[in-house]
């Protein structure tokens, strides 16, 4: 028997699951290799080991040591920084008029009239924005890019009614005083 045979049935043999035949056969190559029989004997003492049950107890001071050694360290750097709230607002300010203002410059040719009357309609005061409503809704059909623009309008108004007024009110119920 070769010793790469041999060493293959090591585990059986230490289990005792080998048939009677192949018992035989490895220990009469054990008998003739001391290479086989000192790596069998390294096996018999590992598996001592790994069935003799170990009871490891920490030190006494370990958990001070540890929470020492927690304090000490460095805080962790912080990987990703949040966006700051005006930037996603500036964002979206930017993307959703480039998108509008992309359509008026390769869009329909009553476009660039619609934007004059648009701009036109924002310097005559509050009742401009239900005017803009419908020339967008006249000027784009039912392309649906009127209730885009409408849309847009609205979250812009909104957005900018909090950006105006969420700091005063949260400064104010943070003094405690009453909204």
């Amino acid at each position: 028997m070769r010793c790469s045979t041999s060493e293959n049935l090591f585990d059986g043999l230490l289990d005792g699951t080998l048939s009677v035949l192949q018992r035989r056969n490895v220990e009469a190559h054990l008998e003739t290799c001391v290479r086989c029989t000192s790596v069998l004997e390294e096996l018999r003492v590992i598996d001592a080991l790994l069935l003799t049950p170990r009871l490891l107890e920490p030190a006494p001071n370990f958990t001070h040591k540890t929470m020492a050694e927690i304090r000490a360290m460095p805080p962790p750097k912080v990987i990703a920084a949040r966006l700051p709230l005006w930037s996603a607002f500036g964002f979206y300010l930017f993307a959703s008029w480039l998108g509008i203002g992309a359509w008026f410059a390769f869009g329909r040719p009553d476009a660039h009239g619609l934007l004059a009357l648009a701009l036109g309609l924002f310097e005559h005061g509050s009742r401009a924005f239900r005017d803009v409503g419908h020339a967008v809704a006249a000027g784009f059909g039912s392309t649906g890019i009127a209730s885009i623009v409408a849309l847009v309008l609205g979250v812009d108004v909104l957005l900018v009614a909090l950006a105006f007024f969420a700091p005063r009110f949260i400064s104010r119920l943070a003094r405690g005083e009453s909204a």
